[in-house]
């Protein structure tokens, strides 16, 4: 059996990262007992790193984010606050996830509040969460939709599977009762089993005008307010920036 048979073999199971690995050795005769295990560990370290990319790969298509190339290391900390600067540093870490807690990033107009939801969503990937994101009016279209078709509770499922939702432009657009109700009761059934990255304008105390009835909204903020921590950006509009460079990033 030559090396081109074993590594057909192991395409045929699958293990393609195992079958790049082989393809790319040079067997020596005669070979020691320590040289074949050091060989089978390089081929189990080149599987799992096959995975892991291919893992990445497929939760980074799956989250949706609006800018997928988004890297916190590209963004400039220098006119915030040591504060917000720690609060970002503590959103790229996962123990916030792992504890069911939140991210609220709030700002003016253009100050970076997407991307950096992006960026910390990036982070997420890497470390193997699965996310989505969504804007505001988006998701409340979609659970218009599913309400009129009598799939809002299987829409809702779905939502919880994933373990960070991002909700960018929160509260930005008004909504209809029926989907202040939806929005609520996705926040119920998420609460202490899944994590949020809010983007929005407005702090909490616009909350209550924005979302439009008092009850709902005070639901609403009991259950995100006091589990989250607010990154308050409050640097020049980054599209000013962007066009003062003549469009360059």
């Amino acid at each position: 059996m030559d090396i081109q048979q074993v590594v057909q073999k192991y395409v045929d199971s699958k293990w393609l990262g195992a079958a790049q690995m082989i393809e790319q050795l040079q067997l020596k005769e005669p070979v020691s007992s320590t040289d074949v295990l050091n060989v089978l560990n390089d081929i189990a370290i080149a599987q799992e790193n096959y995975l892991a990319v291919n893992r990445q790969l497929r939760l980074k298509k799956d989250a949706r984010l609006r800018w997928p190339d988004a890297r916190i290391e590209d963004y400039d900390f220098s006119c915030e606050t040591k504060e917000v600067q720690y609060l970002i540093d503590k959103a790229c870490d996962a123990s916030w996830v792992d504890e069911n807690t939140h991210q609220v990033i709030i700002g003016a107009s253009g100050t970076g509040k997407t991307t950096m939801a992006c960026a910390i969503g990036n982070k997420l990937i890497m470390k193997g969460y699965k996310i989505r994101m969504w804007r505001y009016n988006d998701l409340a279209f979609e659970f218009a939709l599913h309400e009129k078709e009598g799939t809002f509770q299987k829409y809702l499922r779905m939502l919880c599977k994933y373990r960070v939702l991002i909700i960018d432009d929160w509260v930005l657009f008004s909504l209809s009762n029926k989907q202040r109700q939806m929005l609520y009761e996705l926040i119920e059934r998420r609460e202490q089993v899944g994590s949020l990255i809010i983007t929005s304008q407005y702090g909490f105390d616009e909350w209550h005008t924005a979302i439009g009835e008092p009850t709902i909204a005070d639901a609403v903020l009991d259950r995100i307010a006091s589990m989250s921590d607010v990154i308050a950006l409050r640097g020049d509009s980054k599209r000013k920036s962007h066009r003062a460079k003549g469009g360059k990033s």
